[in-house]
């Protein structure tokens, strides 16, 4: 109902015109006017309830053969538009209207009549509330007061699910999504889908004082969260929480989430969905279908606003998406590396003992001391307790004894065993794709080669080269274990090729000659 009309009402119900304005929070001037207009046209309380709210607001107007005649009719749709625009007023659009005259005959009309004519046909037209938000300017969130649900297919327990709702408040264009919890994770990823969905970012982020946007702070102070300041930061973005205890601030963003829990959630309140993915498919389509439906009030749809007037004021969304981020603080212990999520990541060797800050994403992890970044690592994922190590982190001792290890060397030392040693070292440092991951298996084989056991090493590495065998550690061991097994411990070729390793390490043995020719009684 129009306000023209109620003001009448309260008239004819024997209210005084201080009490209309009181109650209706109108001016005088309009009240007065209001009712000496429907005493001049013979208004009775009976024809009042007959009469449409176009019909009560014209009797404000000037009489048609005068106004039609005599005064240019502004386009007020258009200027409606128009007005929407970021630092447009009234009064530059009434320099305009009054420019645009081209008919002499016509006359403008004056400021104060043009702005009472413009807020008749704001208040007919249900187009008032978009004249007092600018397009792409706000973005207000919340989570759904009603949740939706999710049946768990292996128990059939319920498990509600919180909703998040978005809401451009220019176009009303709404966006609704589904999560298992209102974490602070949760959070971050219905921002970054709904930003994403409108396809470009509003300057202000209006969020309810939850505490994934916002810490408690002494009283008439707002302290944002810092993980969801970073978001803002990350996207171009403010943020300005409503204010406590002040439901004008966020009216619009309850609205939709009014429209979400009657048109979306209770209308799947019977479907039974199995993982949330099945969820969200269905509240995506039915917020999709009210974002397409038109407007009861004024013709167009929110998205044919938000298409039209609004999308391209948007601030548009960086290359990459925002990335969530954990953040916590640890001691460098004495090898210089420090603990993050049960791995190792390597800083300056200068910073041992010392507390710094870690930030990790699904991809890196980011080490400061004092704000100022120190290492950088690929995230490492998988078994616990692997070592990310970079060799600028390392003392300069052992940067040189890292040097020592290269092929060159292994190939050195296969070379001094034999040569088909050499072979099986070479088939082994080829078998890797990065070159370091052989040293381990290289430095393992030929270890075995100590304690007199060269020439077994050689005979193992033959026979694997022969039969071409897997060129490993336990090939090579269990070879040189069966060989040693086919000759026998006291074998006398076994015996003479151990006996050529063992001189100069362990003295001069005796063969099994020397106890054949003395006879029993030597022994």
């Amino acid at each position: 109902m129009a306000k023209e009309k109620q003001i009448l009402q309260m008239h004819f119900d024997g209210f005084s015109q201080r009490d209309i304005c009181t109650a209706l929070k109108c001016g005088h001037t309009r009240v007065s006017d209001l009712i000496e207009a429907a005493r001049k046209a013979g208004v009775s309380r009976e024809a009042l309830d007959m009469m449409a709210d176009a019909d009560i607001i014209g009797l404000l107007a000037p009489p048609k053969a005068d106004s039609r005649q005599s005064y240019a009719q502004p386009d007020f749709e258009k200027l409606a538009k128009e007005l929407a625009k970021p630092d447009v007023t009234r009064k530059l659009l009434w320099y305009e209207y009054c420019s645009d005259i081209s008919d002499d005959a016509l006359m403008p009309y004056q400021y104060a009549q043009f702005c009472r004519l413009f807020e008749n046909h704001l208040a007919v037209t249900g187009a008032a509330y978009r004249i007092k938000h600018e397009p792409g300017k706000r973005m207000f969130v919340d989570w759904a007061g009603s949740f939706a649900h999710i049946t768990s297919a292996v128990t059939g327990e319920v498990i509600d699910v919180p909703v998040f709702v978005a809401c451009l408040p220019y176009s009303a264009r709404l966006y609704a999504e589904g999560f298992l919890d209102m974490k602070q994770g949760s959070w971050t990823q219905a921002h970054i889908h709904a930003f994403e969905y409108f396809g470009g970012v509003a300057a202000i982020l209006v969020p309810d004082n939850t505490k994934t946007a916002t810490v408690k702070a002494p009283i008439y102070t707002t302290l944002i969260n810092e993980r969801y300041h970073e978001l803002a930061t990350y996207y171009g973005c403010a943020v300005i929480p409503a204010r406590a205890r002040r439901p004008n601030d966020k009216a619009l963003v309850e609205n939709g989430v009014n429209i979400v829990e009657k048109s979306v959630l209770a209308a799947l309140r019977n479907e039974v969905f199995f993982t949330l993915a099945e969820l969200n498919e269905a509240i995506f389509a039915r917020v999709s279908a009210i974002n397409a439906a038109p407007f009861q009030r004024r013709p167009d749809s929110r998205d044919i606003v938000f298409f039209a007037e609004e999308q391209h004021l948007l601030r548009s969304l960086p290359a990459l998406r925002f990335e969530p981020f954990e953040t916590k603080t640890a001691k460098v212990s004495a090898d210089y590396h420090i603990q993050a999520d049960t791995m190792r990541y390597s800083v300056p060797y200068q910073l041992i003992g010392q507390e710094l800050s870690i930030r990790m994403t699904s991809s890196t992890v980011e080490i400061a001391k004092n704000g100022e970044t120190v290492a950088v690592h690929e995230r490492l994922h998988g078994k616990k307790g692997q070592y990310s190590t970079l060799k600028e982190h390392m003392p300069p001792a052992h940067q040189a004894y890292d040097a020592e290890w290269t092929p060159g060397r292994f190939e050195r030392w296969a070379d001094s065993v034999g040569p088909a040693t050499r072979c099986v070292i070479d088939t082994v440092i080829a078998s890797k794709v990065i070159v370091e991951q052989a040293f381990v298996p290289c430095m393992n084989i030929l270890n075995l080669a100590k304690r007199g056991r060269r020439s077994l090493l050689e005979q193992a590495c033959q026979e694997i080269t022969e039969h071409r065998l897997a060129c490993t550690y336990s090939a090579v061991k269990n070879t040189m274990a069966a060989i040693r097994s086919k000759k026998g411990g006291h074998n006398k070729a076994l015996g003479s090729a151990v006996g050529e390793d063992l001189l100069g390490s362990a003295g001069l043995v005796r063969g099994a000659d020397y106890y054949s020719s003395i006879g029993g009684d030597a022994l």
